[in-house]
């Protein structure tokens, strides 16, 4: 046994190895922390101050007005700059602007001459409306805008071409883990030049298809870039325009002005989203109409998006919910100033995987100790303790990660439980392979005593039972007596045919082992055997209630001399009145005694005892099993041949 809990341990460690990192552990972290998050919203809700952000929504309502998206930049031009007559800490566009605007007049001219061959004039225009995209360029750089980037993973040779310098400076000095991008989409160089600064809007949901997380800094190719919420923050002259990242024993130490928090590796924050109702929201089109309370943008961090549906920008951030993209950048400002930035340091999920495999071998001592009851104790106790300080963590913008603890404790649990239980199966099954072998050798030995005082010898035992066997499987595969002959019915045929003459034991040996013909009343003793056995096999049933085996063994035993036509003994039962056990046992012990030497006679033949057996059809024995006997006959002789 303690070789067995020793590969149970080391496969529970080679378990651990194996399942960090995977994406189903992180998967099941994702789920406790919905769960838990659930939880901590409703012990501590967030206490949400003046929000600090204001989005300026490309509703369904704007587009029904102003037509469909992109509207000509001087439209865009014309709404960034009602946003700026506001004085706005900060403005982002969540939009990019990768190519020239087609609807501007000298665009349109340009059109119509490179592919119809058409001169049009448009005239009746100031020379500043020509051109849509200067007109937008010349708006920007009046305005403390922030245009997006998105990095990619592939470049191209035009890809830099856009980049400014940022505005801004991140210390990543010695932090290698960021998330890589090699090339660049962003806006034509013109729009990009003239912003305040630039941040990326990569954010991805989870394997599961929840938002949940999004990076604070990624890297192009050796520059750091802070997110373009981020980038508001530092660009928005609040908070020194530098941001420092530094790895520590309990992650990334990320310092954001005042602010000091732990992330992963990846610089991954976790978003504490609100209710939609308590963002601050207008719509463009009543923007542009001038139908705003300036305060409700003076000082605010203004960001401009998609939220029609039929422009797709949308997240699921929870199972029953969904959110327009630009709230996730909104989301991520609210929650740096209300404190609800959730960090999750990177030490977390490698501390709760050590402190889980040291459970499950604490689990796994229990197990051998076999207490039981210990263990669920003991599981339900760090499962509540872990939960309990998940959510309170969480009310603390902390996560610490739980399902790297409980999710392999539980697993390696089941398979712990699962492994043991083969094991002592596999041990009961050998006990009562065992006790089945020793009650076997038992019933043989009770045979073997019944058939020595007839001087007959043990391979009479063995034939008698394999004949019976035989009869009975033959009977089984022709349909007969289905409600009988099943499986463990022929196993117990089989091993208590021997005790049929068990009864001899009482017959006094000057007529057992009388070498001639007995008189009437040698035989009426000798006839009482049948009876003899009976009692014997009904004092173990007795003592052993519900044995099948033994309720077969005395069927045999006291009904193996009736006969099919009524003239047996000892109770004259006729035709299926007769237990089908000795029915089939009385042709195989006739046969068996016609083919052998006895004191009193000389062995018949084959034929002669096959010609006996088939005269003795429907009126000592079943015709049925005469019939199976017939087509099983040179099966009997080998099995009488193989054990003489």
């Amino acid at each position: 046994m303690r070789k067995f809990y020793v590969a149970v341990a080391l496969s529970t460690l080679l378990f651990y190895l194996a399942a960090y990192p995977t994406a189903l552990l992180q998967q099941s972290d994702n789920f406790l922390y919905d769960l838990y998050k659930r939880i901590a919203t409703v012990v501590a809700p967030s206490q949400l101050g003046e929000p600090a952000t204001m989005i300026v929504e490309i509703d369904d309502k704007s587009l029904e007005a102003l037509g469909q998206w992109p509207w000509p930049r001087v439209l865009t031009a014309k709404l960034l700059e009602q946003i700026g007559t506001y004085k706005p800490a900060a403005i982002a566009a969540d939009v990019i602007f990768p190519e020239n605007d087609r609807t501007s007049p000298r665009e349109l001219v340009r059109f119509y001459r490179d592919y119809f061959g058409l001169s049009v004039q448009i005239g009746g225009l100031p020379e500043w409306l020509y051109d849509n995209d200067t007109l937008l360029a010349d708006t920007i750089s009046d305005l403390p805008l922030l245009l997006p980037l998105y990095l990619k993973n592939r470049w191209d040779s035009n890809d830099t071409a856009c980049f400014k310098d940022t505005g801004y400076r991140i210390d990543a000095e010695g932090v290698d883990t960021l998330y890589t991008g090699v090339g660049l989409l962003c806006n034509i160089p013109a729009l990009q030049r003239q912003s305040r600064s630039t941040g990326f809007i990569n954010a991805r949901e989870d394997r599961d298809g929840i938002f949940r997380r999004m990076p604070l800094v990624m890297r192009l190719q050796h520059k750091p870039v802070a997110a373009l919420a981020v980038a508001m923050l530092l660009t928005s002259g609040r908070f020194p325009a530098e941001m420092r990242l530094a790895d520590s024993p309990l992650g990334l130490r990320t310092t954001l002005g005042d602010r000091t928090f732990y992330t992963d590796a990846h610089t991954n924050v976790l978003l504490r989203f609100y209710p939609p109702d308590t963002y601050r929201r207008i719509s463009a089109v009543d923007l542009l109409q001038g139908r705003v309370d300036p305060a409700d943008i003076r000082g605010k961090y203004v960001l401009v998006g998609a939220t029609a549906v039929g422009l797709h920008d949308r997240y699921t951030v929870a199972p029953d919910e969904v959110l327009p993209g630009i709230f996730m950048h909104a989301t991520l400002i609210e929650n740096f100033f209300n404190g609800d930035l959730i960090s999750q340091p990177g030490v977390f999920p490698p501390v709760n995987m050590v402190l889980s495999f040291l459970s499950a071998l604490a689990t796994l001592i229990l197990f051998r100790r076999k207490r039981y009851l210990s263990i669920i104790f003991f599981f339900g106790a760090v499962t509540l303790f872990y939960s309990a300080a998940a959510v309170t963590a969480l009310t603390q913008s902390l996560y610490i990660a739980p399902g790297y603890f409980l999710t392999p404790l539980a697993v390696s649990f089941i398979i712990m439980a699962l492994a043991i239980a083969v094991k002592g199966y596999t041990q009961r099954k050998q006990f009562y392979e065992q006790l089945s072998h020793s009650h076997q050798a038992a019933l043989d030995s009770m045979a073997l005593v019944a058939e020595t005082r007839d001087m007959e010898t043990g391979a009479h035992i063995i034939r008698t039972k394999n004949y019976v066997r035989l009869l009975a499987m033959a009977m089984a595969r022709q349909g007969s007596y289905r409600e009988i002959l099943s499986d463990t019915y022929i196993e117990q045929l089989f091993h208590t045919a021997p005790l049929h003459d068990i009864g001899k034991v009482g017959i006094p040996d000057h007529i057992l082992k009388k070498p001639g013909r007995l008189t009437p009343e040698e035989f009426e003793t000798m006839k009482l055997h049948t009876t003899y056995g009976k009692e014997m096999l009904d004092n173990a049933i007795n003592s052993y209630r519900d044995n099948e085996m033994l309720r077969v063994a005395r069927n045999i035993a006291y009904g193996h001399h009736e006969k099919w036509n009524g003239s047996g003994y000892p109770q004259g039962l006729s035709g299926e009145a007769i237990p089908l056990e000795a029915r089939l046992m009385a042709l195989a012990d006739v046969y068996d005694a016609l083919i052998s030497r006895r004191y009193y006679k000389e062995p018949f033949s084959f034929e002669e005892t096959e010609a006996i057996i088939v005269e003795g059809r429907g009126s000592h024995f079943d015709p049925q099993i005469v019939d199976v006997f017939l087509a099983l006959k040179e099966e009997f002789r080998r099995i009488a041949e193989r054990h003489q």
